[in-house]
């Protein structure tokens, strides 16, 4: 089909040529004739190239809808689906796995400065207690000066200070 177009198109510029060459003629009726001729012929082989072309883009449009339609295009299409999915639920797993570490670890830190703020109340409860005991036997200097330590730890809830606070009362006995 595409010799067919090209051979057309070769025979229109000859009709062409040779319309040119009687034109040089006295006699330009004869000429005149093939004008036409070699249009229709340019005209005969652009069309018949256009419609090949529109009809390889008819066939090429057909075998992809064919083959998109196609049961393996199918399983394959599903196949990246299922696969699109599995990796979305396993990104999904891994953020919520995070979110829960990161609530629980927030909520444990809660529950130990809870705990701790409990912990130092009693602990500068028991202290007051061996203050009381000793009042006695430990000069006001020094009393005031671990009441106010006392004080300070337990705003603090430093326990360790405390728990320190305890044995050096403790040991003072």
């Amino acid at each position: 089909m595409i010799k067919t177009a090209f051979s057309l198109f070769i025979a229109s510029l000859m009709l062409f040529l040779v319309a040119e060459v009687l034109s040089l003629l006295p006699s330009q009726a004869f000429s005149k004739a093939f004008y036409p001729i070699g249009i229709l012929s340019l005209l005969a082989s652009f069309t018949l190239l256009l419609s090949y072309l529109a009809l390889l883009t008819v066939r090429q449009i057909i075998r992809e809808f064919r083959r998109y339609f196609s049961g393996i295009e199918r399983r394959q299409r599903r196949l990246w689906f299922v696969q699109g999915k599995l990796d979305r639920e396993q990104r999904l797993f891994f953020h919520r796995r995070l979110q829960t570490r990161y609530f629980l670890e927030a909520r444990k830190q809660r529950l130990t400065r809870v705990n701790d703020r409990k912990h130092s109340r009693s602990l500068a409860k028991a202290i007051d207690t061996d203050l009381a005991a000793i009042k006695s036997l430990v000069s006001s200097d020094q009393l005031e000066a671990w009441k106010r330590q006392n004080r300070t730890y337990r705003k603090q809830a430093n326990i360790e200070g405390l728990i320190a606070l305890q044995q050096s009362i403790v040991t003072h006995r």
